[in-house]
């Protein structure tokens, strides 16, 4: 058995953004929290922007601070700026510099790829937040097996999870095969070209939509073992086989609704990871209310997002370098089903959710920028902050609130009629 399953087509190699330096708090193990806190590495912890407030940084200043949500973790504690404190100004991490890589955290050490622990072999999945792996550069995965199967030993040494059954829905279990026969089919689809000789993104999801569709069905979820696993295979080769196109659905009005409430909760993850470390609650909520009275088109655009800018921005994915990060953004997703946090179908809507509050982000940040077509740092941008909220959201409550603004396969028509 393979050590895990992963993206055989992600590359990635540190482009040291430091995106992830400056958005993401750091939970750290109680060796870590022991080893950060010893002089050696205290000392280089280092508050630029703080330093007329706290002086010369030195081993007498704490490193770490409590995680409230968590009673006995501690994270890195960040500057005033939101950036960690063992940012160097060059972008460089002092404690990889000056002590070795060995000495920073596990966390630091695996983003931004993350382990999903299953009853099948576990997976290994990277994250979109990353510029670099929304890009896909650098070298590929593959070539870094052997560091990465260190580090998947060493994070399951300091978070140990038990490992997650498959399911397609939430009552529905899922074998392995059928798994990943189905994402063999859904990855065809994606990829099929048409008689113009091109890769038709929103033509494709159109059909994968119409499978999912069938395969949700009340009377073939009722279909057990190798009844539905044949019907599965049947169905899935029959839609890939098959040249009769699957016109577009229009998503619900309730799926259009969440879908915005999905957008709402994007934004809100990026004020409170900008926003003060504590305090200004009151501040948070009045610019959150702003948002979504704007997105009920009650107030004007506010917050960098202006929802009429779907409407005025043209989202071309005839565009080479727009459909490559699209295609990459889906392909990734469907080579990676299920993660067995979640069901299958969910993933899916989770990713097609994320997509469509990328591209309104990506829309707004071209009409402030004056430009009346997508355009491809546009959708970088905007799908790294769209990414962030399932970066950030775990598999507590804050997931299963986002699960039901995802819309379920509304998610996937909205985006095959281009609804905004």
């Amino acid at each position: 058995m393979k050590a895990f399953r992963f993206d055989a087509e992600q590359r990635f190699t540190c482009g040291r953004c430091t995106r992830c330096c400056r958005r993401f708090d750091v939970v750290v193990t109680p060796g870590e929290a022991e080893a950060l806190r010893r002089p050696a590495l205290a000392a280089l912890w280092s508050a630029e922007a703080d330093r007329a407030r706290i002086g010369e940084p030195g081993p007498d200043v704490d490193p770490l601070e409590p995680v409230s949500a968590q009673p006995g973790a501690f994270r890195l504690r960040r500057r005033a700026d939101g950036a960690c404190g063992f940012l160097a100004a060059d972008g460089a991490c002092r404690i990889h510099a000056e002590r070795g890589a060995d000495r920073k955290p596990i966390a630091c050490r695996i983003f931004p790829f993350r382990l999903h622990p299953t009853e099948a072999t576990p997976l290994l999945t990277a994250s979109f937040s990353c510029p670099t792996v929304v890009a896909n550069a650098g070298s590929p995965v593959g070539a870094d097996l052997e560091e990465l199967s260190a580090l998947r030993k060493r994070w399951q040494r300091a978070f140990p999870e038990e490992a997650k059954p498959l399911r397609f829905t939430a009552d529905k279990p899922l074998s392995g095969a059928t798994a990943g026969e189905m994402r063999v089919v859904l990855r065809h689809l994606l990829d099929r070209v048409g008689e113009n000789g091109r890769c038709d993104l929103r033509s494709n999801v159109a059909r994968m939509a119409a499978l999912l569709d069938d395969w949700t069905r009340h009377r073939v979820l009722k279909l057990e073992g190798e009844a539905f696993d044949d019907y599965v295979k049947l169905t899935g080769r029959f839609a890939a086989a098959t040249e009769k196109p699957a016109p577009p659905e229009r998503p619900s009005p309730v799926g259009r609704l969440v879908l915005r409430g999905f957008l709402l909760a994007v934004v809100a993850a990026r004020l409170q990871a900008a926003g003060p470390r504590a305090g200004a609650r009151l501040s948070l909520r009045s610019r959150l209310v702003r948002v979504a009275l704007h997105l009920h088109f009650l107030w004007p655009p506010t917050e960098g997002l202006d929802r009429r800018a779907r409407q005025r921005v043209r989202v071309d994915l005839g565009d080479p370098a727009v459909h490559a990060l699209v295609h990459h953004f889906l392909r990734s997703t469907l080579e990676t089903l299920p993660t067995g946090r979640r069901p299958l179908v969910d993933e899916l809507a989770l990713a097609f959710a994320t997509l469509d509050a990328a591209l309104a982000l990506g829309a707004s940040r071209a009409a402030q920028a004056g430009r009346d077509t997508l355009q491809a740092q546009d959708l970088v941008a905007g799908l790294t902050e769209a990414a962030d909220l399932g970066q950030t959201a775990g598999d507590g409550v804050l997931a299963r609130v986002l699960q039901t603004l995802t819309g379920g396969l509304d998610a996937l028509h909205a985006f095959a009629c281009g609804n905004p």
